[in-house]
């Protein structure tokens, strides 16, 4: 890629900064607005594209810019597998999945008190399997939540558990876009090539066990003193486990990806297996992977795709404006200014990297994928300056962006949860703020990682 300087002096390469600025900005607004929508996002990007545009003397080398980061191979790789894991998470809906995570509970008898914890693992469980927070959210606030709340569990615990889950997934699946962004943007110094996702994610394995476990023994010993009776059992039926099957796949694709085997081809044979296992055991028909009726193709491999398009347009817009701020050099100036506080310390360049991160998650709230992508380009940057490794870039991108997002009242991941509790219809006064302590492992693992950065 040819690197054309889009601004000269100092103030000019500021110019470059405003439309990036302009994005955060409305997203942060919007966040509090509770107003959040990709497709608006979408819109507030392009609108800061097109004023950018007239703020710059250069517009060749501006627009240049926009195309070459547009098209990246940041922007591609992430495009291409978010289209998979869309695909592959929906076929993993359709063949009732959670259904099965909740008929084992039933099987096993599970006590209101420890019916927190199991709400947690399952909800890990689910989001490690298709890779999505979101989707984790929307599934378990609508089964297992309510489940929860007829038997006795605590709300604000049940509520906490479910983002906790969604969190460890988000952190430590092979398939999410926490683990793609925090890999595909982080280069090495000697030949410009980005991690490889497995490397990344075997490299926080530990700090995300940990936390996991932290958080089991907190949901355990809150649930047992918090449940109106350690001795109920749920009553929520489901009529067959052969959902679970599903997890074979999903775990096929985990020790593929832990493998170093390319991570499409990782996601290709998930897919394909959870094809094959649904249709064998009836968990879905042909129809439901691809249907026609009515002149509209439909079906979880249409839904899949369709669910990740505009976010998939987002982080392409997001891309450039953050290729703008880099081709201008703005932050090769943000860069050097944080340098001559660095000094030569890798630690505190760790530091740094880590208050960036926390702070796109705070300010970033909405949606957690976006301040990945935003922060992303100042965490390689200053990493490639100190010497950090790769994997250490993209294990405190990939914790630290994990965390505040599911435990702020305006977070996108709180306000979701909100909705699919009252979508439940079950009997609870939450509120949004009910979770900023009770969502232990965000906040066990914001301490983990801060810890494994100055020890």
């Amino acid at each position: 890629m040819a690197k054309e300087t889009i601004a000269g002096n100092p103030l000019e390469k500021l110019a470059p900064m405003i439309p990036f600025a302009l994005f955060v900005t409305c997203t942060i607004g919007l966040s509090f607005c509770h107003a959040t929508d990709i497709n608006l996002l979408v819109g507030v990007g392009l609108a800061a594209i097109l004023l950018g545009a007239l703020l710059v003397r250069d517009g060749v080398a501006y627009w240049n810019a926009i195309f070459d980061f547009f098209g990246s191979r940041t922007a591609v790789t992430a495009t291409l597998l978010w289209l998979l894991v869309g695909v592959y998470g929906s076929i993993l809906r359709e063949g009732h999945l959670v259904d099965g995570l909740v008929w084992l509970s039933d099987r096993l008898q599970i006590s209101s008190g420890t019916f927190t914890v199991v709400t947690f693992l399952f909800s890990g469980l689910f989001a490690i399997s298709t890779g999505s927070g979101f989707g984790t959210i929307s599934a378990m606030s609508l089964t297992l939540f309510p489940a929860g709340v007829a038997i006795g569990g605590d709300a604000a615990l049940l509520g906490g558990a479910i983002l906790s889950g969604a969190a460890l997934g988000d952190s430590i699946s092979p398939v999410s876009d926490t683990a793609v962004i925090a890999a595909s943007t982080q280069q090495y110094a000697h030949d410009g090539r980005v991690a490889d996702v497995g490397g990344t994610v075997r490299h926080r394995l530990p700090v995300v066990a940990v936390s996991a476990v932290i958080a089991v023994a907190a949901y355990f010993v809150a649930g047992v003193f918090a449940a109106d009776s350690a001795s109920d059992t749920t009553s929520v039926q489901a009529e067959s486990g052969t959902g679970l099957l599903l997890l074979l796949p999903t775990l096929a694709v985990m020790l593929l990806a832990f493998r170093r085997v390319n991570i499409f081809v990782s996601l290709f044979i998930g897919i394909v297996a959870a094809a094959v296992i649904g249709l064998s055991f009836n968990l879905f028909d042909a129809s439901s992977l691809v249907g026609f009726g009515g002149g509209k193709v439909r079906g979880a491999v249409v839904d899949g795709i369709g669910g990740m398009a505009n976010v998939c347009l987002l982080l392409m817009v997001v891309v450039s404006l953050s290729g703008l701020v880099i081709r201008s050099g703005c932050m090769d100036m943000f860069i050097a200014r944080l340098d001559r506080r660095i000094g030569g310390s890798g630690r505190r360049a760790e530091l740094v990297i880590f208050v960036l991160t926390a702070l796109s998650g705070i300010f970033i709230a909405a949606v957690n994928t976006i301040a990945n992508i935003c922060v992303a380009p100042f965490v390689n940057s200053i990493g490639l300056r100190h010497g950090i490794h790769p994997h250490r870039r993209a294990t405190i991108l990939a914790t630290v962006i994990c965390t505040f997002p599911f435990i702020l009242p305006y977070g996108g991941c709180v306000l979701l949860l909100m909705q699919g509790v009252g979508a439940s219809a079950a009997d609870t006064a939450l509120q949004p703020s009910d979770m900023l302590l009770t969502s232990f492992y965000p906040l066990a693992l914001l301490v983990c990682s801060f810890w494994k950065v100055v020890k």
